[in-house]
């Protein structure tokens, strides 16, 4: 008997209860953590240091030339291995190297459903290459879909996949890709997450590119009905044919059907894109953590649960209603992210345990762009802080840090 195609078994996941969600689904909606991908785009992006057996050191370039790009694969090899997974290096050259996790799924093993991301990065050259929006984002998320969904059981197979030398010409794609359909393998669909955090105006816009190959159409249809159904606070725009810049168009290539979710890159694209400068201080937090719910919501979805949900814990903290901090305690420095976009001059001032100001963080406009503020905790003793700000778009909020010995 032939399957239901797609996207009508995702109308029919989402109208089996009538107007209310899939209890597993909703369930992974809720248990996305923001301040977990923080941490790992902080430590994959240099922000944070990091130890994968040499000693604390920093990730200063992913680039496929730079030791970094090693270290990196080291990290992502060591996060999933702490999650329980087993994951598996795919060499496809003398540089190249994909990560995979493969989650077997319990009525349909032979089909996948991919979520990816690449973790190489831009620019070349002795420059720092951080690449936190491209693509630490899509990396982070990826971890964190694979932390969440480990002990969820699913009726098709989830891989996880973690894709090198993107930069260079999709390469690590391209030679997955290529495997699978030699070895006429069943791909169910592809969501690729290329750059999800960056939004200047603060307008909640993003992309899903498709074309009409395989199953692509249906599955930019169900991503945009999975934002309806979940109440997911995003402004899509879809393109189609299209761009062919990211990993899915690997699959493209070899016929099979798959979407790129990304920031609306075109009309508001990141400035600090392939720089030196491309840090997670220029993250739209609360835009970044809808991007990532909304690609794994549909990732469960369409891979279809069939037991109940079960969530890994992580060991990340930090988060206010209004603000959200990391790292929080710190001994050094954190940064704070605002939860709503700022309207008109910001205020943003730190008070000691007594009340009494310390510092003003911000007092003026912000720049294009600017959605997060550091704060030095290094000259000031330890203890308690507030953070406080001020702005024309939302009442005054406040988060509580503390600065360790």
């Amino acid at each position: 008997m032939l399957k239901p195609t797609l996207f009508l078994l995702v109308l029919l996941a989402l109208s089996t209860t009538g107007s209310a969600q899939h209890p597993v689904v909703q369930s992974v909606i809720e248990a996305i953590r923001i301040d977990s991908m923080m941490l790992w785009v902080d430590e994959i992006s240099g922000e944070i240091p990091i130890d994968v057996g040499n000693g604390p050191e920093l990730i200063v370039s992913r680039h496929k030339f730079n030791d970094g790009n090693e270290v990196a694969k080291e990290y992502l090899i060591q996060k999933l291995q702490q999650f329980g997974y087993e994951p598996v290096v795919q060499t496809f050259s003398t540089t190249g190297n994909n990560i995979l996790v493969t989650k077997l799924g319990t009525t349909y093993p032979d089909e996948v459903v991919i979520l990816c991301a690449h973790y190489d990065a831009m620019p070349a050259g002795s420059a720092a290459a951080p690449a936190a929006d491209d693509d630490g984002s899509g990396c982070a998320a990826l971890l964190e879909a694979a932390r969440i969904l480990r002990d969820t059981d699913f009726a098709y197979t989830i891989v996880f996949a973690l894709w090198d030398e993107e930069e260079q010409g999709l390469l690590g794609a391209k030679f997955y890709a290529g495997a699978m359909a030699a070895n006429d393998a069943l791909i169910r669909g592809v969501i690729n997450m290329d750059a999800i955090a960056y939004d200047g105006n603060a307008d909640k816009k993003a992309r899903i590119h498709t074309r009409p190959i395989a199953n692509s159409i249906e599955l930019a249809d169900s991503i945009f009905a999975i934002r309806e159904h979940y109440d997911i606070d995003l402004d899509l725009l879809l393109t189609n044919p299209g761009a062919t810049y990211s990993d899915h168009a690997a699959f493209w290539t070899e016929g099979y059907g798959a979407i790129l979710v990304i920031e609306e890159f075109g009309a508001d694209g990141n400035p600090f894109y392939h720089t030196p400068n491309d840090r997670t201080v220029h993250f739209d937090v609360p835009y970044y953590h809808k991007l990532a719910k909304l690609s794994i919501a549909t990732l469960a979805t369409i891979a279809e649960p069939t037991g109940i949900f079960q969530v890994v814990p992580t060991t990340a903290t930090a988060s206010s209603f209004g603000l959200q901090a990391w790292p929080n305690p710190s001994s050094t420095s954190t940064t704070i992210w605002l939860d709503v976009p700022a309207q008109g001059p910001v205020r943003f001032v730190l008070f000691d345990a007594l009340g009494r100001q310390v510092a003003v963080l911000h007092n003026g406009p912000l720049n294009k762009g600017q959605h997060a503020f550091e704060v030095p905790l290094a000259s000031n003793p330890t203890g308690t802080y507030v953070a406080h700000v001020q702005s024309s778009g939302f009442s005054s909020r406040a988060i509580r840090l503390v600065r360790t010995p």
